[in-house]
């Protein structure tokens, strides 16, 4: 066998290699994409539940902080008659920074015109609601697909309970 003919099996073999690396590859890269929809829809539906928490967490705690603050106040003695301001009953006020997917004070009859991913506050039912992203991945009793929680308070710091038992893909919301 002379020189030539090596070289041009060892093109050939390395060709065929590639082109078997190639087409392995393609076809890995066609179930990773078809198994990553699959996973990107519940990485979605674990992140809107993750954010319904966080802001349901952050709402609380802002509450508490008032609380506290007016506490605070009240036991260093007599404040001037500025310093009584009603009880902020909207959680959204009470933040340092206010969310950008708060739509604002609105009735709650608006949630249906509400764009998907947002919350409210409706201040004659002393309210807050949510229309989700998903909503196919909230149960309730009721099947609203919308998330309502009251605002209720003394005594003590303000609260935010639910109307209904929520469950966000199987997993209670509170």
């Amino acid at each position: 066998m002379n020189a030539r003919s090596v070289f041009t099996q060892v093109q050939f073999g390395l060709a065929r290699h590639m082109v078997t690396a190639l087409m392995v590859g393609g076809v890995m890269s066609v179930l990773v994409v078809k198994s990553g929809q699959r996973d990107f829809s519940e990485v979605q539906v674990q992140v809107e539940g993750a954010a319904i928490k966080a802001s349901l967490g952050g709402l609380r705690t802002a509450f508490v902080i008032d609380y506290l603050a007016r506490q605070l106040t009240e036991s260093q003695g007599p404040a001037p008659a500025a310093m009584h301001a009603a009880v902020q009953a909207n959680p959204f006020l009470l933040l340092h920074r206010m969310p950008s997917n708060y739509a604002g004070e609105r009735p709650a009859a608006d949630i249906s015109t509400l764009q998907p991913g947002n919350w409210l506050f409706d201040a004659r039912c002393t309210c807050i609601g949510y229309r989700p992203l998903y909503p196919q991945w909230l149960n309730s009793p009721s099947g609203s697909g919308v998330l309502w929680f009251d605002v209720r308070g003394a005594p003590g710091p303000l609260q935010l309970v639910p109307r209904e038992t929520y469950l966000w893909h199987g997993e209670l919301l509170s």
